[in-house]
């Protein structure tokens, strides 16, 4: 897997108000990975936990739901998208 550029990036989520903008920071863009991933241990630092029975992230000072997460086979995704075909998992 090649990685091309790093920085900061600018996402639409699932929020209990609606959708909002969320920015994540130290990205990594590979893309041709299946998915992105965001680390816990960033998430945590700024108080965002994860609640997978739920499939939420939350503020723990509040037990307010931050996000709504997807859950996709073993793994969870803020947002997600049904790749075009399967040649643009390759290409």
């Amino acid at each position: 897997m090649k990685i091309q550029a790093y920085g900061t990036v600018t996402i639409t989520v699932d929020t209990p108000t609606g959708k909002l903008k969320m920015k994540l920071s130290h990205i990594a863009l590979a893309p041709t990975f299946f998915t992105n991933i965001v680390v816990l241990l960033r998430a945590t630092d700024n108080d965002i936990y994860f609640n997978l029975g739920w499939n939420v992230l939350y503020c723990l000072a509040t037990s307010e739901t931050v996000y709504y997460i997807k859950q996709l086979g073993g793994h969870w995704a803020l947002i997600y998208r049904e790749p075009k075909n399967t040649l643009d998992l390759i290409t």
